[in-house]
């Protein structure tokens, strides 16, 4: 899934996600919505007929970023809990329980990456000197 930033600012961001309709930000939206410092998130299509939904988080008293992060590590947790509960009931020699350890092994590899700002790389360069 490729993601584009579409907006942001202090206490908003608003992204694209491309090629998911309505499962991934449902979830990531409940998952938001855990969190005291989101006043808004929603997912959704501009057309129905769209591949790529629109999110949008509004946040106050925080980083919108910030948020986003945490609150795609703790689904991303809760999603392995759900793969090891899983497991623990499908049968050892199914083949499905392969297939399902290699797409979790995947999720598990693609831990969102840091975005490296200017006001970051002027502190490790001041650092170095």
């Amino acid at each position: 899934m490729n993601i584009e930033i579409i907006e942001q600012t202090k206490d908003k961001i608003k992204f694209k996600m491309k090629n998911s309709r309505y499962t991934v930000p449902e979830m990531l939206k409940k998952q938001l919505l855990t969190h005291k410092e989101v006043t808004m998130a929603s997912g959704m299509l501009k057309h129905p007929e769209d591949k790529d939904s629109e999110f949008i988080l509004v946040v106050k008293n925080a980083d919108p970023k910030e948020v986003l992060v945490n609150a795609i590590q703790e689904l991303q947790k809760e999603l392995l809990s759900f793969k090891d509960e899983m497991l623990k009931v499908i049968p050892k020699e199914s083949k499905y329980v392969a297939k399902a350890k290699k797409v979790f092994k995947e999720v598990k590899k693609e831990e969102p990456k840091e975005e490296i700002t200017e006001e970051k790389k002027t502190k490790v360069k001041k650092a170095k000197q």
